[in-house]
């Protein structure tokens, strides 16, 4: 993401990001807080360690509106105490990708632009959410933003949402990309990608174990659903069918993928509580 102080790039989210993490050099990298030096090579080992870090906390992003602005509505659960100490927080910036650099970029003229913050639902600071439990606990936000469709190419838009803890390492819980959708006609869900006529249920949600998995395919196209755990683990794999009854006896949230042989993929989340 274009972190820069001043020029074309400088906003809000920017100058909040360099006093946030004390900086005031660009490029700055740094994994959980700390710096991880300025050459590409030392950066492996860091993506490593911080991908075996288990992950206990999802984040659900959904849109109303159109390419001049509208309402984004975030949905985080933790499924168990985080272990954080101090404020965490949800961040969102929508960000432009794919533009060339003009005059005002100096020495990045005629390069290609990525991750250009252009809009920001929670605003340059963030909110704060506040799990107490008991445990799985879902906390909703939303925040209005606002574009100019003069200037930001809608096609090349998307949005990164992630929840941080503001002290410590501060380290990234979890982080949420998708692209921002065309949502002049309603609520659109990051969780399906491919055509309408695929279709995913799972009923009752929240469960207490038992619940039905129902599956809608076009005709001449297979497809399999795979039932994850929030820190990844398969508990359950197997051929899509019209329903199928499941029973997980271990609480907590889980989320139902459907793939098909067309390539179609449908995600949903559900909950299992005593």
């Amino acid at each position: 993401m274009y972190l820069f102080y001043n020029g074309p790039a400088a906003c809000s989210f920017n100058s909040g990001r360099f006093s946030f993490y004390g900086v005031s050099a660009t490029p700055t990298v740094k994994f959980d807080g700390s710096s991880a030096g300025y050459s590409p090579s030392t950066y492996p080992s860091s993506i490593t360690n911080r991908l075996a870090e288990p992950c206990y906390l999802d984040i659900d992003v959904s849109f109303v509106g159109d390419a001049t602005g509208g309402t984004a509505y975030y949905s985080i659960t933790a499924e168990q105490d985080l272990g954080t100490s101090g404020q965490v927080k949800i961040h969102s910036v929508i960000t432009e990708d794919h533009d060339m650099a003009g005059s005002g970029w100096g020495y990045y003229i005629g390069m290609e632009m990525m991750w250009l913050p252009v809009g920001f639902p929670l605003g340059s600071q963030g909110n704060v959410v506040d799990f107490t439990g008991p445990y799985p606990q879902t906390i909703d936000v939303s925040g209005t933003y606002s574009l100019n469709p003069i200037a930001h190419t809608f096609d090349n838009l998307n949005v990164v949402t992630y929840v941080q803890a503001s002290t410590g390492a501060k380290q990234i819980l979890n982080a949420n990309y998708m692209d921002l959708p065309d949502t002049a006609t309603g609520i659109v869900e990051d969780a399906t990608v491919g055509l309408s006529s695929t279709d995913l249920t799972v009923w009752p949600n929240p469960s207490t174990g038992s619940f039905s998995i129902g599956t809608v395919l076009t005709d001449g196209v297979s497809g399999s659903v795979s039932v994850f755990s929030l820190a990844g683990r398969t508990v359950e794999y197997f051929d899509a069918s019209p329903v199928t009854e499941v029973t997980i006896p271990e609480t907590g949230i889980y989320f139902v993928v459907l793939e098909t042989s067309n390539g179609e993929c449908i995600r949903e989340r559900f909950t299992v509580v005593d």
